[in-house]
């Protein structure tokens, strides 16, 4: 039995308004997500906007054609705003501008009565220009492109493909209106590569979606909520694997020990959001003043750890006064002068029974000493065989 357009076309919004109700319960789990508010309302409208595109196939009615086009183009400019939403951007204009230009000309395609394959022909242009919205959104706000992206954007190329051959039938062959027909090519170009399309971007949103989600437990795990460092446990992993490495490969490792001087006065008397304000900032200018390779981490409190492979006793004394030096000189604008002292340990390249425990506790014995030289200032040592062996 030959498949007709009411069928595929139900079976095209079904489609949508399955995604449109699984978007629905997403969104009622997390609320606060713009993306999927989008999602939900473009599902319901892509749908709705088929559905009487549908129904009104077989007497065209231009009221109905308008409203239904309308529905249709506004769906999947609420889908572009939504990927927009996803990746933290703005609300664009381009994709409102082009569902703008299409109603007002395919109005005027109406009432000069024009052919219908013009408005196809019109519909198909719009279609591929918000696709092409589409593609560029993802393929440039992804950072590393991942099974997810690669299937939106898989999607998006298909449905793209879709409607260059619906433009070039219409525009060159002079075919009849593809949604009014019966015909397989017709069929299959209206309603069953868009419908499998829509699938696979649906599923390739959602893919998206999940992923960020686990990319962001995993960012909890291993982060501090307040300076976005790597928090305790994790710079303790991070710790232990480099001195696993530098003995292995020979290489030698540094770790800095670093205090905020007085933060309890600067609590006591500014408040504690000045407080959390100033380990921000101090956070900041450590990663600023860091090398790209190098691990900071939030250890407690107000004390930080990096981490510094690769990095020479003889060289610790240029890290000590840069570090020391761009917190002095940083302007914390609530609570006035902020110092920080440091301690600095080092594991020397041939070491064989050496342990983060007892590096990192060689960095925080050169940290007291840094403070009872009178703090804004740093203290190091070199780490050997004889300090930590009964620490390994």
């Amino acid at each position: 039995m030959q498949l007709d357009a009411l069928t595929a076309g139900t079976a095209l919004i079904l489609v949508q308004l399955c995604v449109a109700v699984i978007m629905t319960g997403i969104f009622f789990a997390t609320p606060s997500e713009k993306c999927t508010r989008y999602w939900v309302l473009s599902g319901f409208s892509i749908g709705t906007g088929i559905l009487i595109t549908v129904l009104n196939g077989g007497a065209p009615r231009p009221a109905l054609l308008i409203i239904g086009n309308s529905i249709l183009i506004l769906g999947v400019v609420l889908q572009w705003s939504g990927i927009r939403a996803f990746y933290k951007k703005p609300l664009g204009y381009a994709g409102w501008i082009i569902a703008a230009i299409f109603f007002v000309v395919y109005c005027a395609l109406l009432l000069q009565e024009a052919p219908a394959r013009h408005r196809v022909i019109l519909l198909s242009a719009v279609m591929l220009s918000l696709l092409i919205l589409y593609f560029h959104e993802i393929w440039t706000s992804q950072k590393r492109h991942t099974f997810a992206s690669m299937l939106s954007l898989g999607a998006v190329v298909l449905l793209g493909i879709d409607y260059v051959f619906r433009f070039s039938i219409m525009a060159f062959k002079y075919a009849v209106s593809l949604p009014t027909t019966n015909s397989l090519l017709s069929i299959t170009l209206t309603y069953l590569i868009p419908t499998a399309g829509t699938m696979l971007l649906s599923f390739g949103l959602l893919l998206l979606y999940f992923e960020r989600i686990v990319a962001d437990k995993h960012h909890l795990a291993t982060h501090d909520d307040l300076t976005g460092l790597f928090n305790r446990r994790a710079i303790v992993a991070a710790g232990e694997r480099e001195v696993s490495v530098a003995l292995r490969m020979k290489r030698p490792l540094a770790v800095a020990f670093v205090d905020i001087d007085f933060f309890k006065q600067i609590n006591d008397k500014h408040g504690h959001h000045t407080g959390d304000r100033v380990l921000v900032e101090v956070a900041q200018v450590l990663t600023r003043t860091c090398r790209g390779i190098d691990l900071a981490g939030r250890y407690g409190g107000e004390e930080f750890c990096i981490i510094l492979p690769g990095m020479e006793q003889d060289d610790l004394p240029v890290v000590g006064e840069r570090l020391v030096s761009a917190v002095c000189h940083h302007n914390f604008p609530d609570a006035g002068s902020v110092t920080i002292s440091i301690g600095l340990a080092t594991l020397a390249a041939d070491e064989r029974e050496c342990s983060w425990a007892g590096l990192i506790r060689k960095a925080d014995a050169e940290l007291y000493k840094a403070k009872a030289a009178g703090r804004n200032c740093y203290s190091m040592a070199a780490v050997n065989r004889q300090d930590l062996a009964a620490t390994a």
